[in-house]
């Protein structure tokens, strides 16, 4: 077996082996205020991310690796990664349609959706131009990755609103969003430390979305009902 094809084996497998392990630490979670499972993959993603940027180890750093992982892959070229972070929110909302219990209704899970999204989207771009990466295709603003961002908070949105009742339908949108990483270092779009620090981003907020839960009782939809009722 090949170094480079190990190195994206090993790449895919992390981002699975860390989105399971989100997975397991979210299911056993208790009431406390403060909780430390839920923050240890998007710090471990994060810590990684930062590692491999950062470091100076000859087969370490992500110079190194892009260039094992794009020999063993020369010719894909596909933008499926443009489209593979919306599917997780196609499943959160096809999810009441198949009959399966979520745990917020439409206006809360897309209240939390919209949060979640903007503030990853937020601390991404902000990122993106304070720190002045270079992608490894030569254009600006590599780190870390939107996409990648994009569709964990995405996949971490769907596993929060169906995993007490159908823990495998939550979960599968971790696939996606790990498709997502690996095509954009496939694809030569970014470094293997941007997908994991967005990764982790894209975890680590949507969480906070969640455990906060930010204008919780507010309902449009309710408000209208109301004054619709009243002029009856």
């Amino acid at each position: 077996m090949s170094l480079q094809y190990s190195l994206v084996k090993y790449y895919i497998l992390l981002f699975l082996v860390l989105s399971l392990t989100y997975v397991n630490a979210q299911k056993k979670d208790s009431s406390k205020l403060l909780h430390i499972r839920p923050y240890i993959t998007p710090s471990t993603l994060i810590g990684g991310g930062l590692f491999l940027n950062f470091t100076s180890h000859p087969k370490l750093n992500k110079t190194y690796l892009q260039q094992q992982i794009l020999t063993k892959y020369p010719d894909i070229n596909t933008n499926l990664d443009d489209f593979l972070p919306f599917v997780p929110i196609g499943q959160m909302y096809l999810g009441n349609a198949l009959g399966l219990n979520s745990k917020n209704g439409f206006v809360n899970k897309s209240k939390y959706l919209f949060f979640s999204q903007l503030f990853t989207s937020i601390i991404t771009h902000t990122l993106k131009r304070t720190t002045q990466i270079m992608r490894p295709d030569g254009t600006p603003h590599a780190f870390p990755s939107g996409h990648t961002s994009f569709a964990f908070s995405s996949a971490s949105t769907l596993f929060y609103e169906y995993k007490s009742n159908h823990p495998i339908y939550a979960s599968s949108g971790f696939i996606f969003a790990t498709g997502t990483g690996a095509l954009r270092v496939l694809n030569n779009r970014h470094w293997v430390s941007d997908v994991l620090v967005g990764a982790g981003i894209g975890i680590l907020v949507t969480h906070l979305v969640y455990h906060f839960e930010p204008l919780k009782n507010w309902n449009p939809l309710k408000r209208k009902k109301t004054k619709a009722r009243l002029v009856d």
